[in-house]
């Protein structure tokens, strides 16, 4: 049974027995399960409806050398940096969230703990992502192009981006009915860095310290 299925039912059996017991106190203890299961279901829906505003859907074929050019990374600079500015002083509950997940017994959280992380932060994530996705528009980037400069940018920074949520995939998986367990993080095989990367990345480095926790989250 599918994670989006199994929640509905989930939402409409704790509502049936509340109602079938007709106990004020199984109500009051069925509620918050019930709450947080319209608002994860919503909120996975939400993330689908959002990412269907991105205007270029072009499919994007990487350069076979893995070489980015400097016009991708100004323009890869200005998302970020528009998603932070738009953010405010909301943007510490991304680097709060992120530096906990960091700090935990396990070095990189799992997929399940990276879910766990953007269910916490909800309305923020969904409104970073929706300042993302008008950044991305008006620096013409599809999700695959911009997905791929930033794996790009963060192995020329020596950072690693293995366990980032790919955004792709979650809303893949909830256009399937599919459940966070259904997919994984994105595996990204070691390989050569081009010399080239690392030379257009240093002058971001600083500036990359205030990207990593969105990218993190897959934004």
């Amino acid at each position: 049974m599918k994670k989006l299925v199994v929640g509905c039912l989930v939402i409409v059996a704790l509502g049936a027995i509340a109602v079938v017991a007709g106990s004020y106190y199984l109500y009051r203890a069925a509620t918050p399960y019930i709450e947080n299961a319209r608002s994860y279901l919503q909120g996975l829906s939400e993330l689908d409806a959002i990412q269907k505003n991105i205007k270029n859907t072009t499919p994007y074929r990487a350069p076979e050398t893995g070489e980015l050019t400097e016009p991708q990374l100004q323009r890869f600079a200005r998302v970020h940096d528009h998603v932070r500015a738009s953010l405010g002083q909301r943007m510490k509950e991304f680097e709060e969230k992120y530096q906990h997940l960091k700090s935990g017994n396990n070095a990189q959280p799992s997929i399940t703990e990276l879910i766990t992380g953007l269910r916490d932060l909800a309305g923020v994530f969904l409104d970073a992502r929706r300042y993302q996705v008008d950044a991305l528009n008006q620096e013409g980037f599809s999700q695959q192009e911009y997905s791929w400069v930033r794996a790009r940018v963060f192995e020329a920074a020596g950072i690693e981006a293995a366990h980032m949520i790919d955004l792709s995939e979650l809303e893949r998986a909830v256009r399937d009915g599919a459940g966070v367990t259904d997919f994984k993080a994105p595996e990204m095989p070691k390989m050569d860095v081009p010399e080239k990367n690392r030379e257009l990345v240093k002058p971001y480095l600083k500036q990359m310290d205030e990207w990593i926790p969105l990218a993190f989250f897959g934004l």
